[in-house]
């Protein structure tokens, strides 16, 4: 439903609003790992990085047999269960561990091959822990050559879109007139909804969360927060990642405010993704995290008008 109210004009503001974004953090290594890993037969090759999250089981598929009892892990405390099969190996992390740790995985393989093992790097991220990742270690089909190509296809029109969309960003005038410039008000205006009571928190968040409303314009989607830091050190959103409940996973534009959150205040972040009418209608968990990527925030049930 479209806005008449003066609650509907703070949305158009809050969609309108054309803020220096972020300076970038450091280099997220799992925000540029791949879900594909191709392994090389020679010795030197570099261990791969996987990321994992906690609570969120791994699967790592493999197209070569496994040899059996192969499997070693440097870390065993650090997951609930462990399950090989002939060709994968899954994992399931426990819910409590920290992020920012790093260890090592070797599988090997059953037949006399190049390589004979291979080393996996586990590196934990609040956020952006892989669900599956493929592991090719045999001569590349033509399927897996169309698949690897159809998938940089759709990250490169990604990074268009996100491009496109920065770029055309600082061309508009602010206010209401910025979002007509946008093209984001459309016939059905920007629709909201209060998901104050309705969101989830997780067990250990380091912020509380006083106010939560969700946004969608044509194919926007924003999740506003008001948070409170209750530590005794500033706060500053560096990361963000929604996942749906079936896994699919939404990266956002640059968070906004740049400001950190001082120990005992309340400050406001702002999420914005880009997003499909379809992607619009699923339920997502929302994680937050700082510099560090230790002091997360994470909200369930997640939902847009």
């Amino acid at each position: 439903m479209p806005f008449t109210s003066p609650t509907g004009l703070l949305a158009l503001l809050l969609l309108s609003q054309s803020p220096s974004p972020a300076e970038p953090p450091g280099q997220d290594e799992c925000a540029a790992a791949s879900p594909r890993v191709e392994l090389s037969a020679e010795p030197t090759a570099k261990a791969r990085v996987v990321c994992i999250t906690p609570g969120l089981p791994l699967t790592l598929s493999f197209d070569s047999l496994l040899r059996p009892g192969s499997v070693r892990l440097g870390e065993p405390e650090w997951f609930e269960d462990m399950a090989t099969g002939r060709q994968s190996l899954s994992l399931s992390p426990r819910e409590n561990l920290e992020a920012g740790r790093r260890s090592e995985v070797e599988v090997c393989f059953a037949d006399s091959a190049a390589p004979a093992c291979v080393t996996f790097i586990l590196v934990t991220h609040p956020g952006l822990g892989m669900q599956r990742v493929k592991v090719l270690r045999q001569k590349r089909t033509v399927a897996d050559y169309q698949q690897s190509e159809r998938e940089a296809r759709a990250e490169v029109q990604q990074c268009q879109e996100e491009v496109r969309q920065l770029r055309a960003e600082q061309a508009v005038p602010e206010g209401l007139r910025g979002v007509l410039a946008s093209g984001l008000l459309g016939e059905e205006g920007i629709a909201s909804k209060d998901l104050t009571e309705s969101v989830t928190r997780k067990e250990g968040n380091a912020l509380s969360q006083e106010h939560v409303q969700s946004y969608r314009a044509g194919d926007r989607l924003a999740v506003d927060m008001q948070l409170r830091n209750p530590g005794t050190r500033p706060w500053v959103a560096a990361g963000a990642v929604l996942r749906s409940t079936t896994g699919e996973v939404l990266k956002p534009l640059p968070l906004w405010p740049p400001e950190p959150i001082a120990p005992g205040q309340r400050g406001r972040v702002v999420v914005e993704v880009l997003a499909t009418t379809e992607q619009a209608r699923g339920t997502y968990t929302l994680t937050l995290w700082d510099a560090e990527r230790k002091r997360t925030v994470v909200l369930g049930e997640v939902t847009f008008p």
